[in-house]
């Protein structure tokens, strides 16, 4: 037997009514109970203004108080120009159509450039269209061979406005007689051909500089900022290239994402506040601390302490337990720290076994005993000895320890789990409030290469 029909109803006054003429309503009526559509034009166009490109184009179909307001200056406009808006063919088009009909302002414009040689034109006029008035980020990706050559007066016309700039596989002719990015926040650059000068010119003229990404070639840059809070870098790959952060008094993230292939020397010689670092590796042959030196993850010099160091992460190739716990005694106060295993490639530990089940007493170190909370090991193989000892270390001498999480890399069995704990010595943990978890996981430094808004939290959860 089927059930019967459930009726349509609604909730009116904290009650649900039928549908219906009992209930003296009908389906037109429901417009009444459009309480968003009641909301005012500059609200409704921060939300239509917030959606993709397609979904916001597609409200003008929900009904006629929705219908003008993607066409409207309520709603700035948000053009992402790439394979999701429309078919390599028709996307000079429906570009073209959509910032001719737009009165503007725009608030993101995002363009992947198919082929240069194509339709220069077309995106020469794309640069002038008052639709793109007001514009506060710019986002503009070429191909590797064929790359855009970005001409002066695109950035000089938004320089009033912009907030955000991103170039990916571009060029620049003349870069050095550009103004100043007075309101720039945040500025990515990924394999973008550009001078050293010009780099540099670029840089010290975002006077509102918050955020800077690179993935680009550069011998020597020097980086003085009072605004900037966060580096990333990227695979920088030329050969000796050293950044010298000189004054950064604003600095708190510091975040090499591919040591192994970036700057040979990072020299920080002024930023006092200065809280995330890494990942760290053997890839940075020399890092400069102030006075604390680093020559291939070892400790040569250990003279500064950084006290605002709260979150570490270290890519541990080939690197021993006491190289880890000399960057401990720079950070006394480090609240995390992410260690990335490399077990395949020589790891080993000079450390013996009676050394590493207690640090010596008459020397503590600050961290494990008041600060290290959370430790996070990735690439943990349980049947090599110095895996085990990485882990062991953490969890005999954290005394206010309250998560150690192991990602693995071995097949998990009920018995090799209980070897695990035992062999960690897990029922000896320093701290009793701990909790370790061993968890299947495989890992690989990210390198994150979206367009997107960074917080400043952890960027390592």
């Amino acid at each position: 037997m089927r059930a019967p029909k459930r009726r349509r109803s609604v909730r009116v006054d904290g009650k649900q009514v039928p549908l219906g003429a009992s209930s003296g309503m009908d389906l037109e009526s429901l417009d009444d109970l459009d309480l968003i559509s009641r909301l005012p034009d500059d609200l409704l166009g921060t939300v239509v203004s917030l959606l993709p490109t397609k979904e916001g184009a597609r409200t003008q179909a929900l009904s006629r108080r929705w219908r003008p307001l993607w066409r409207s200056t309520s709603a700035p406009l948000n053009l992402v120009a790439d394979s999701s808006l429309s078919g390599d063919n028709a996307r000079v088009a429906v570009v073209s159509k959509i910032l001719s009909d737009h009165p503007g302002p725009t608030r993101h414009f995002s363009l992947r450039i198919i082929s240069v040689h194509r339709f220069p034109a077309k995106v020469a006029r794309w640069f002038r269209s008052e639709a793109l008035n007001g514009l506060e980020e710019l986002s503009v990706t070429s191909q590797r061979i064929d790359r855009y050559q970005v001409p002066p007066h695109v950035l000089n016309r938004f320089v009033p406005t912009l907030r955000v700039l991103m170039l990916d596989h571009c060029k620049f002719r003349d870069l050095v007689a550009l103004p100043s990015f007075s309101y720039l926040k945040q500025l990515i650059l990924f394999d973008v051909i550009i001078s050293e000068d010009s780099l540099q010119c670029m840089i010290s003229g975002c006077t509102a500089l918050e955020s800077l990404w690179l993935r680009n070639r550069f011998g020597r840059l020097c980086i003085s900022s009072r605004t900037l809070r966060s580096i990333k870098l990227y695979a920088c790959r030329a050969k000796g290239a050293e950044l010298v952060i000189e004054d950064a008094p604003c600095l708190e993230r510091l975040l090499p994402n591919c040591p192994n292939d970036g700057p040979a020397t990072i020299r920080v010689i002024q930023a006092p506040k200065l809280r995330i670092l890494g990942f760290l590796s053997e890839g940075i042959s020399t890092l400069h601390l102030g006075t604390t030196v680093f020559q291939k993850m070892v400790a040569v010099s250990l003279t500064t302490k950084m006290l605002t160091m709260k979150i570490l992460a270290l890519n541990s190739t080939g690197a021993n337990l006491d190289a880890v716990i000399d960057f401990l005694k720079c950070f006394p106060c480090l609240e995390k720290l992410y260690v990335v295993l490399q077990p395949r490639k020589g790891m080993n530990n000079r450390r013996r076994e009676s050394k590493l089940l207690k640090y010596d007493p008459l020397h503590p170190i600050e961290c494990l005993e008041f600060h290290l909370q959370k430790v996070v090991i990735k690439n943990y193989d349980g049947d090599r000895r110095p895996c085990v000892d990485y882990a062991k270390f953490f969890v005999l001498n954290a005394k206010v320890l309250k998560q150690i999480e192991i990602g693995y890399l071995n097949k998990e069995s009920d018995k090799w789990m209980c070897d695990q704990r035992k062999q960690l010595q897990v029922e000896n943990r320093a701290s009793r409030d701990a909790q370790i978890e061993l968890i299947s996981d495989r890992y690989a430094i990210p390198v994150n290469h979206e367009y997107t808004h960074e917080s400043m939290a952890d960027p390592f959860e």
